[in-house]
């Protein structure tokens, strides 16, 4: 256990010596998306991301509020994900700037979409108000809400985790997957969730 709540650490630390090795080529501004930070910007906010998850990967009670054992180590797994995305992520974004050619948006879709089918996994069985799921409002305050939001998220985030990873296999413009794609998942989610919240609240009468 030791050992597993140390990953996003050990992230860190590969982090921290790929950052020192590639930082002499990395442009003054990485292009993103639809904008382009400076790269003290975009290496120190991955930095901060990783290192807040290196620290809470040693308190996945406080995460999820809850001493069952099982369900801390389902939280620890879904921060080791989230960990292991975000090094994935950057390092896929700088390759190209230290000689590896790679298209990094591709990279990034699929990176997302093997995410979404891994954390699909464990959705269903985030305790409720966890620190880690969907948290609207109208979730947080029925717990059966959320019960049925995050098994549905789940089972949703598996197909559409899939499709996002075969489409950036076959379509040129990458960003019309990546964006979309997860961005509809989230849209359907949060309609689900509160069709079932006042469906919830009529049975209560």
């Amino acid at each position: 256990m030791k050992l597993c709540r140390s990953l996003n650490m050990i992230f860190l630390i590969l982090f921290i010596i790929g950052t020192a090795l590639c930082f002499k080529y990395l442009p003054s501004e990485i292009p993103l998306f639809m904008q382009s930070p400076p790269r003290w910007v975009f290496v120190g906010i991955c930095f901060v991301i990783l290192l807040a998850l290196a620290i809470a990967a040693f308190f996945p009670h406080k995460i999820s509020k809850n001493d069952n054992e099982v369900r801390n180590d389902i939280t620890l797994t879904v921060i080791h994900f989230f960990g292991l995305g975000i090094f994935l992520f950057y390092f896929v974004t700088i390759a190209k700037y230290c000689g590896l050619q790679m298209n990094y948006m591709k990279g990034i879709v699929l990176i997302v979409g093997s995410l979404m089918v891994l954390v699909g996994n464990f959705l269903p069985q985030m305790p409720y108000r966890s620190r880690i799921g969907f948290k609207l409002p109208w979730i947080l305050k029925d717990k059966l809400c959320w019960q049925k939001t995050h098994r549905f998220a789940g089972y949703t985030a598996i197909p559409f985790g899939l499709i996002q990873c075969l489409l950036a296999l076959f379509v040129p413009n990458n960003n019309l997957v990546f964006l979309p794609g997860i961005g509809i998942w989230i849209i359907i989610v949060c309609i689900y969730s509160l069709i079932t919240f006042y469906q919830n609240k009529r049975k209560l009468g």
